[in-house]
């Protein structure tokens, strides 16, 4: 059986509106779902954020780092090409934030 992260979110915020603890939740999944289940930490990070208020369970907007992808092979001719290439050159002509 596959479920997605919602699907678990879900069980997760069931569990945390049960007043279940952590130890309790990942028990509780691990016993339904063995290794599909999510791990302690993940769980510990859906109750805290249920915890202040942020209920989120859908997958498309998820709070915490945003993913980012660095075209290295670009970064890497730039560099041969020019030593003293500096970080704000190479940031500018590849569009790559720098946060």
């Amino acid at each position: 059986m596959d479920l997605s992260g919602e699907n678990f979110r879900i069980m997760i915020l069931y569990d945390f509106k049960s007043n279940l603890t952590v130890q309790k939740s990942f028990v509780r999944l691990r016993t339904a779902f063995e290794d599909e289940a999510p791990c302690k930490t993940a769980i510990c990070n859906c109750f805290a954020e249920y915890k202040s208020g942020r209920i989120n369970l859908s997958n498309e907007f998820r709070d915490g780092r945003p993913s980012t992808a660095v075209n290295i092979d670009g970064v890497r001719r730039m560099i041969e090409t020019d030593r003293h290439v500096t970080y704000h050159e190479i940031q500018t002509s590849l569009g790559i934030g720098m946060n």
